[in-house]
């Protein structure tokens, strides 16, 4: 294991930790464990492959075709596409790992990200320091955004950004370890979502 990537190890011992003292909460944990998961996949392959950027339509078919090929034959798809995949996967789990917790703190439902993440900037500014779309949630919900909306997706030339995925990572561990907000998930103890809404 990548010195590099202790972090990602550290991070699934706190999210231990917290499923231990918080097992409601399951689900939410259960996003996160899937984050540490895909960043150290990820983290895997660029390791041992080199970086292939396709800035050119066509190759960018070819290589979706070549994938689709593997994958109806049984075999694992090139190592660049993995790449992608395992990035997308922790990015779009980090996105909603965030709103979920944001939504047990405040104890709200049906509000965007940037109205979350303000009402938490407003009772844990040294925690989040910037305006929404300077943020760590605000630039991984904007990549989301763009996977999610955007019928082109991404521009061919915008690669993948770890590091933001790390900072973002690191930055709601440090939310979930705050002892206001641990105080504040005991609300949960003993009123189950395991299995069902709230």
């Amino acid at each position: 294991m990548k010195d590099k990537n202790h972090y990602l190890i550290n991070t699934a011992q706190n999210i231990k930790k917290c499923l231990a003292d918080f097992p409601e909460l399951v689900h939410c944990w259960r996003f996160l464990a899937g984050v540490i998961y895909a960043l150290l996949r990820y983290a895997e392959i660029s390791s041992c492959s080199s970086s292939e950027s396709i800035s050119d339509e066509k190759a960018y078919i070819q290589e979706m075709d070549i994938v689709l090929t593997s994958i109806l034959n049984n075999e694992t798809p090139k190592e660049n596409w993995q790449k992608g995949f395992y990035y997308n996967a922790a990015l779009m789990r980090l996105d909603a790992a965030y709103e979920r917790f944001f939504k047990a703190y405040l104890g709200r439902q049906g509000m965007d990200g940037p109205k979350l993440y303000k009402e938490i900037r407003d009772k844990f500014s040294s925690l989040f320091p910037k305006e929404f779309e300077d943020s760590n949630f605000g630039k991984v919900r904007h990549e989301v955004n763009s996977l999610k909306h955007y019928v082109g997706g991404a521009d061919l030339t915008e690669r993948e950004q770890p590091e933001i995925l790390q900072q973002a990572l690191i930055e709601l561990v440090a939310f979930l370890k705050n002892p206001i907000v641990r105080e504040k998930l005991n609300k949960f103890s003993g009123n189950g979502i395991i299995t069902g809404r709230q």
